[in-house]
């Protein structure tokens, strides 16, 4: 059943400030590159130009929120320009981050109730930016915790683990805890892990990611803690000739470029330790049932380093998109509770300073630049780019030449 929108703004004439709504056809929205599952209005007979843009669903709010900042663009020219949002419902982090739309644009919510009468209302801006804190999850175990429902002879096997894979540690691999099992990565692949199995637990190797079949038959290994307190031959060498395969493949260049970005993020040596600090991981397990935006931000990098924690956004694909999409999630992060009691390994607390830094490539910079056109505070979203030739000589440089201007280089921290 189709939506007779015009239909529905000439019955609310008060929540617009234009009236006499044109639609944008179907050829021109694929003509201005717009998502063609949304419909798109200007205004008309005001001074002031006008726009909606109206769904009667939203799958992916970046998507949206992006959608609606394009068709303000396309309407502005540089003139002053509002763009109304109507949908059924808005998440809290969609609505602050509308209000964090600014230049030339800037940007209304209007929900659109289909069964009342009258369908249309007009968000306040002021529910934009006051709105109430909230918990994001729950904190993240340690060894001690994640054992403490194990029986005594699986945690003394679990700290045999522990020191098996810290032994390691200087051929980069991390840990991250689950309530259920542990896990053992390199960079971004996932090489072992512990998974809970009542008062005890199962060890094995992890190869998922691994396409060439005689490995993995060869390496896919269980394993376990014998009389002696050692682990058992088998899985240990697998996990050797697991990290000597990822290792060669980096050697070769045959990584892609996320996961080696993803490796050195982790590792945050050098220019990255100089920038940033140290790395910090995220120290919290989201709610069951969470908003996949809780998982995602568990995707990004963070840094500690003097008191302050730094917040990394790698976007290496579409980028106007991943950056609406990180504009949204910098909204989530803003309202947590969380964040307001983060600490250092020491303790110490830890002050965000608002920003996401956008670690990008050259040739995806213009792209993002488009976005200070678009959004109040571009100091909240400073765009760094890798050298060009990153790939083959490492992070020896990073530049950030917006909103400020400012270049690392091996001699800064040498």
């Amino acid at each position: 059943m189709s939506i007779t929108w015009h239909t529905i703004w000439e019955a609310h004439p008060e929540v617009f400030i234009a009236q006499n709504w044109v639609e944008c056809p179907e050829d021109k929205k694929k003509a201005n590159r717009l998502p063609t599952q949304y419909s798109y209005f200007m205004g008309g007979e005001t001074t002031l130009r006008v726009g909606i843009i109206a769904s009667s669903s939203i799958l992916r709010e970046e998507e949206f929120l992006l959608a609606g900042v394009l068709w303000g663009n396309r309407l502005s020219n540089g003139a002053k320009t509002i763009i109304y949002y109507v949908a059924p419902d808005f998440s809290m982090a969609f609505l602050k981050s509308i209000s964090k739309i600014g230049g030339s644009i800037s940007a209304r919510a209007v929900y659109w109730r289909e069964r009342l009468t009258p369908s249309l209302y007009l968000i306040p801006e002021e529910r934009h930016s006051i709105q109430p804190r909230y918990s994001i999850g729950e904190e993240r175990p340690d060894w001690v915790r994640w054992g403490q429902g194990l029986n005594p002879v699986a945690r003394q096997q679990l700290m045999i683990i522990n020191k098996f894979f810290a032994e390691l540690s200087y051929r980069r691999i991390h840990v991250e805890f689950k309530q259920q099992h542990i896990a053992f990565l390199w960079g971004n692949f996932e090489i072992a892990e512990v998974r809970r199995n009542g008062k005890k637990f199962e060890l094995s190797s992890k190869l998922k990611w691994l396409k060439d079949h005689n490995l993995l038959a060869k390496w896919q290994k269980q394993g376990w803690v014998d009389a002696s307190g050692s682990i058992n031959n088998e899985f240990c060498m697998a996990i050797y000739n697991i990290l000597e395969h990822l290792e060669s493949l980096e050697n070769e260049g045959k990584l892609r470029s996320q996961d080696l970005l993803a490796l050195w993020l982790h590792e945050g040596e050098g220019v990255l330790k100089s920038l940033w600090g140290s790395p910090w991981p995220w120290p919290w397990l989201p709610k069951e049932r969470c908003e996949n935006s809780v998982l995602e931000l568990e995707q990004w990098y963070y840094f500690q380093g003097n008191g302050q924690l730094s917040v990394v956004c790698p976007i290496f694909e579409k980028p106007l998109m991943k950056a609406a999409r990180s504009i949204i999630l910098s909204s989530v992060l803003e309202r947590s509770l969380l964040l307001t009691n983060a600490k250092d390994e020491s303790g110490n607390s830890l002050v965000w300073d608002g920003r996401i830094h956008w670690l990008t490539t050259l040739g995806m910079e213009d792209e993002l630049r488009r976005w200070y056109c678009w959004i109040n505070n571009i100091d909240n979203f400073p765009i760094w780019t890798l050298p060009e030739n990153w790939k083959e000589k490492g992070i020896y440089e990073i530049n950030c030449r917006a909103p400020f201007n400012q270049s690392l280089t091996p001699k800064d921290y040498l």
